[in-house]
């Protein structure tokens, strides 16, 4: 069962996916994503990169497939799915999912290979996938645990954790996604 705060953060985060604010997700929310990625990134269509970033999203949407009535997915279908994500029973899924949606992240957005999300990069995330750019230094500064001035794996495995798990509302990783708090 999901808690007040996670499932305001999964709603907000349901809506970062409806790319096209059509209320479901569907693949063409993931395929305008990858688009929308590919173009903040300067990737050329048909090019092995573009290709590249369009399989990944491919890849987010079909691994959400099992859990979706027909080719539209619901906030209810989304939050049942998190909701049995995040049940302690199914430890090693959730385990393994956080791990993938790490390396997903890290695979678009580390723009240099260089193992980092720059902040720069991070704001290209935000810019990619439609959230406000306003919440991007704040977010990158929540994430960044050594203040470094950049993301780590491990420090970005923490934080979708966080974003996942806590019920806490000043956890930092819940900034993963901008301004969570701040929906109507």
């Amino acid at each position: 069962m999901l808690s007040p705060i996670q499932i305001q953060k999964q709603t907000h985060f349901f809506k970062v996916l409806d790319f096209d604010r059509s209320g479901t997700i569907e693949r063409e929310d993931f395929e305008a994503i990858g688009e929308n990625l590919c173009i903040v990134r300067d990737f050329d269509i048909d090019t092995e990169e573009y290709n590249t970033v369009m399989n990944m999203t491919e890849t987010i949407w079909n691994s959400l497939l099992p859990f979706i009535d027909g080719d539209h997915g619901t906030l209810e279908q989304w939050l049942n799915f998190m909701s049995s994500l995040l049940d302690p029973k199914n430890e090693e899924t959730y385990k393994k999912y956080v791990l993938n949606f790490t390396s997903t992240i890290f695979k678009l957005f580390d723009l240099n290979d260089d193992g980092y999300i720059s902040q720069n990069e991070y704001i290209d995330l935000f810019i990619g996938m439609r959230i406000e750019v306003r919440f991007a230094p704040k977010a990158f500064k929540s994430l960044d645990d050594n203040k470094d001035g950049k993301i780590s794996h491990n420090e970005m495995i923490r934080s979708v954790d966080q974003f996942m798990r806590s019920s806490k509302p000043d956890a930092l990783g819940n900034w993963l996604f901008g301004g969570w708090d701040r929906e109507e």
